[in-house]
C-alpha cells in the first residue's frame, strides 16, 4: 500500500507494460513450439531411408522425442486465460456476473474463486514445468511466474493509473 503511494504514474505504466509484454512473450513461444516441425529446405527425400522419430533439445539437456502432454497444454491455456483476464480493457464483471444467477452461493464467490483459481493454475504450471521434462517446460515456468506477478502487481498499478 506505501508503495503505491509512492509511485509514479509514468512509472506504474512502465511497469504494467513491462508485466503484459514479459508474459506474452513465453505465452507466444509455448504455442508456437505446440506447432509441428517444419522440414528444412531443400532436403532431399529418400523413400527408402527411414529415419527416428524428430527430436526436440531440451535447453541444455539432451534431445528427447516429442510427444503430446495433454496436461502442459491445458496448462498453457489455463495460463493465457489467466493473462488474457489481466489484460487492459477486459470486461471481466460482465462475464462473471451472468454466471452469478445459477449458482446461489452468494454474489462475492467470483472474487474469491477466479483469483485463487488463477493463483492455483500459476503455482501448479511452475511446478509442472520444474519437475516434468516436457518440450514446454521454460515457456510454462517463465508464463507462469510472470502471469502470477501479473496478478499480484497489477491491481495496484492499475490504481496508480487511475490516479493520473
Amino acid at each position: 500500500m506505501v508503495v503505491t503511494l509512492l509511485l509514479d504514474p509514468r512509472i506504474a505504466f512502465v511497469l504494467l507494460a513491462g508485466l503484459i509484454v514479459g508474459a506474452a512473450v513465453p505465452l507466444a513461444i509455448g504455442w508456437a513450439r505446440l506447432l509441428p516441425a517444419e522440414k528444412p529446405p531443400f532436403e532431399i527425400e529418400n523413400p527408402r531411408r527411414r529415419g527416428p522419430a524428430p527430436t526436440v533439445s531440451i535447453y541444455g539437456g539432451e534431445p528427447q522425442e516429442r510427444r503430446f502432454d495433454a496436461v502442459a497444454i491445458v496448462l498453457l491455456v489455463l495460463l493465457t486465460v489467466g493473462f488474457a483476464l489481466q489484460f487492459p480493457g477486459v470486461p471481466r464483471g460482465a462475464g462473471l456476473n451472468t454466471g452469478l444467477d445459477h449458482f446461489p452461493t452468494g454474489k462475492d464467490w467470483a472474487e474469491i474463486a477466479l483469483p485463487a483459481l488463477m493463483f492455483l493454475t500459476t503455482g501448479v504450471a511452475i511446478l509442472y514445468g520444474a519437475v516434468r521434462r516436457s518440450f514446454i517446460r521454460v515457456q510454462l515456468i517463465l508464463a507462469g511466474s510472470i502471469v502470477l506477478l501479473l496478478w499480484l502487481l497489477a491491481p495496484w498499478l492499475y490504481q496508480e493509473l487511475a490516479q493520473i
